[in-house]
């Protein structure tokens, strides 16, 4: 079993959970499926870490730190394994087009930075 943990900047404030739960609170049908894919991608996570692959997780190579992606359609969740068992959700977009937005990559790398400077 492995524990995700959402970003938080250095005033605690996490957009993912923010985004996560005002899909919660949404009455709206395409909020509440996109949350139940978020819901059961992130529970896959929690049960297999690494060994979970495509369609659900993608690795992303050539970065600074190893980078991956949830891909709980047509949202895009960044995150990076640290510490032995634990995963850290860094950041979100909706992706429009067929390539990954670079500036959401470098987003996310400068998030993982500042965590891992945060949580040695």
């Amino acid at each position: 079993m492995y524990q995700v943990d959402f970003y938080e900047d250095r005033d605690g404030y996490s957009d993912v959970a923010e985004y996560v739960h005002q899909l919660d609170q949404s009455k709206q049908k395409q909020d509440k499926q996109v949350l139940t894919k978020i819901s059961y991608q992130l529970a896959l996570l929690e049960q297999l870490g690494n060994q979970m692959g495509m369609p659900q997780s993608r690795f992303l190579k050539g970065y600074r730190h190893p980078l991956l992606e949830l891909r709980p359609l047509p949202e895009r969740f960044f995150y990076a394994g640290w510490k032995k068992d634990r995963y850290v959700i860094l950041s979100h977009y909706t992706k429009k087009s067929d390539k990954t937005d670079p500036r959401e990559i470098e987003k996310a790398l400068d998030r993982l930075d500042d965590w891992l400077e945060r949580n040695k």
